[in-house]
């Protein structure tokens, strides 16, 4: 079994999204490697950073359409 999940910082989620505006979506690697966001990042793979993204893209999605579809 792998190491057991942590929970990922506002630090963490800042370098991510300044990693996408530097480098484009779908990079993970190269953001990874970046040494600007390397010291954050870490201790996350390529394969987290793309997941942490989704994650937090569905959760604001989720978010909006939920509240769209609230009648008041």
């Amino acid at each position: 079994m792998g190491a057991p999940m942590q929970r990922w910082t506002e630090e963490e989620e800042a370098a991510l999204k300044a990693g996408i505006l530097k480098h484009g979506l779908g990079k993970w690697r190269i953001i990874s490697k970046d040494p600007e966001f390397s010291s954050i990042l870490c201790l996350s793979s390529n394969v987290d950073l793309k997941d942490k993204w989704r994650n937090m893209n569905v959760t604001t999605q989720y978010g909006s359409r939920r509240l769209a579809g609230r009648k008041t």
